[in-house]
């Protein structure tokens, strides 16, 4: 009888996972679509030179994004998930007050920064008309600290909606804000500079209703009903949690606590992004120096960031919510000391990021042009962007390990080892830009990216078997979904290549694409690759079974 309410209680923390994951896919998928749409307004409206003026801004943006929030929405949610699995709920809404006030400070001291020393920083980037983009951009610093910190107590709560609605209001805004301020400005005739300072304003308003809208969300957030529910789910599960009020840590111990998880978090995160600012920082000076004419550098610096970047950046909505919902789960699961379902849980999430992301790469650096092209970006950057994106889509695969492990590691408390691994990779990356950017141009570019990502989730997965526990069967977890892929993807390369002599390219396009994604089901569901025990697990796994047993998927 014990061993089935184990197995019921691993299953209804399994589904409770996945439908988390389900909230911030959608929602992420969602968020992407409409940046996918700003983009290629972006390219069209804006062009490529006054992309790479938004780009560089942008970029900087990200990066102090990560520093001031990273890390804390982590801690938090990992803090406030300890805290309630112990029955401590007052101590739980104390670390989001402790939280808050951090948040403010960094959000105010980072927007002071870029606002302060915008010229500065664009004349470091060599791009000196990026000056208004930057001081445009510089108030979403505050706003979007604000928003981590509500984000970071809701998902404490295992509650993703919250998250996943103000993403989708900022991503809206983003577009038609950005948009509409775009096409004002170029009616009026401003220089591409100008017009890229004003779609960038699209960012900061839409951060600022996202942050308005979790205000309220935590305004009137029922804390007291929640935690009496869980207390009752605790101890149905014969945990025999009590209410620990009295307990709570006081305000410094709480502040430390909340340093100590957050600062490596924040490092490694931050050395993560900062591929992407070595290459705001070096990419045109480099290009410069490889003797590329200075309009032409803008041109190749504008679309790289907005089409190759984007590109790679698409299908990691699809695992970093997976990455992002285990962080509470497992350090809950660490809390209670059960290690088999925390292992279990690591086990499934790898196998279902490497489902993902090795298609994703394989379709992306195969069908470079044809994707681009049917998203309608304009012909001359497809034309330039294709070739690399076939490149730089192999890093899809080691950022899908990257996720996966750095969230074992962290909720295993082994927060400084992804640090490690994350400055070796920025150092791969800052010498491989440096030498071969000015040897074969933009090329250089995304093969340092390639490069770098590979040194970070080869070390990671070291410091994952040697510190957490032995990866999970290689042949089911990167085999079955390499083979499955590679055979689906270059059986509909080679239908693509016979349609697209007898019809459309793009609708050529549009019915490989949908025969790669059968073909693939087809194959990871026959292979057992996925198992029906595993369908089950997802919600309206019931459903999903019902429908690939009559496509005759399932036996």
């Amino acid at each position: 009888m014990k061993e089935r309410n184990t197995v019921v209680e691993r299953k209804s923390t399994v589904n409770m996972f996945f439908s988390g994951v389900v909230v911030l896919t959608i929602a992420n998928v969602l968020v992407k679509a409409v940046g996918l749409i700003s983009k290629i307004a972006l390219n069209r409206v804006v062009g490529s030179v006054g992309a790479g003026y938004y780009s560089s801004a942008y970029e900087i943006y990200a990066f102090l994004y990560v520093i001031s929030t990273a890390g804390l929405p982590v801690a938090l949610s990992i803090m406030v998930s300890k805290s309630r699995a112990k029955g401590r709920f007052k101590e739980a809404k104390k670390i989001f007050d402790v939280a808050i006030v951090v948040f403010l400070i960094l959000g105010a001291i980072f927007a002071s920064i870029m606002i302060l020393f915008s010229s500065n920083i664009a004349n470091f980037i060599s791009a000196e008309k990026t000056t208004l983009c930057i001081i445009a951009i510089a108030p979403t610093i505050l706003f979007v600290c604000l928003s981590s910190c509500f984000r970071g107590f809701f998902q404490g709560y295992q509650l993703m909606q919250p998250t996943a609605i103000s993403q989708f209001i900022e991503a809206a805004c983003k577009m038609l804000v950005g948009v509409g301020f775009a096409l004002w400005a170029r009616a009026m005739g401003y220089d591409d500079h100008i017009v890229a300072a004003f779609t960038i304003l699209g960012v900061t308003v839409g951060v600022f209703f996202g942050m308005v809208f979790l205000y309220f969300k935590k305004l009137f957030f029922k804390d007291k009903e929640r935690n009496n529910l869980y207390l009752l789910e605790l101890n149905s599960n014969n945990s025999n949690c009590v209410i620990e009020d009295d307990n709570c840590k006081s305000v410094s111990q709480l502040f430390k606590e909340l340093m100590q998880i957050a600062i490596p978090i924040t490092i490694s995160s931050a050395v993560l992004s900062l591929t992407v600012i070595i290459d705001t920082f070096m990419v045109q000076g480099r290009l410069l120096a490889h003797g590329l004419e200075e309009t032409l550098v803008r041109i190749y610096y504008g679309d790289y960031t907005s089409l190759v970047i984007s590109m790679c950046n698409l299908p990691t909505v699809l695992f970093y919510p997976i990455a992002n919902a285990l962080v509470p789960m497992i350090s809950a699961s660490y809390e209670a000391k059960d290690y088999e379902a925390s292992a279990k849980m690591r086990s499934f999430s790898l196998r279902v990021i490497n489902l993902i992301a090795i298609p994703c790469a394989m379709g992306l650096g195969i069908f470079a042009y044809p994707i681009l092209d049917l998203l309608m970006f304009k012909a001359d950057s497809v034309e330039r962007a294709a070739p690399w994106l076939s490149i730089a889509a192999i890093s899809v695969v080691f950022l899908g390990l990257i996720s996966s492990t750095n969230a074992f590691l962290n909720t295993a408390g082994k927060q400084a080892l992804p640090i490690i691994s994350m400055i070796a990779g920025a150092v791969v990356k800052l010498v491989s830009n440096y030498i071969l950017l000015e040897r074969i141009g933009i090329y250089g570019a995304p093969i340092s990216t390639v490069l770098c990502y590979l040194t970070a989730s080869t070390l990671n997965i070291f410091f994952t078997v040697k510190y957490v526990g032995g990866l999970p069967n290689i042949s089911k977890s990167f085999g079955m979904p390499l083979a499955c892929a590679t055979v689906s993807i270059v059986a509909s390369a080679l239908i693509y290549f016979g349609l697209s002599f007898l019809i459309p390219e793009k609708i050529a396009t549009i019915l490989c694409i949908m025969i790669a994604a059968i073909g693939y089901l087809f194959l990871i569901t026959k292979s057992k690759t996925v198992t029906e025990e595993e369908i089950l697990l997802i919600p309206h796994g019931e459903k999903l079974k019902s429908v690939l047993k009559k496509l005759k998927f399932l036996s």
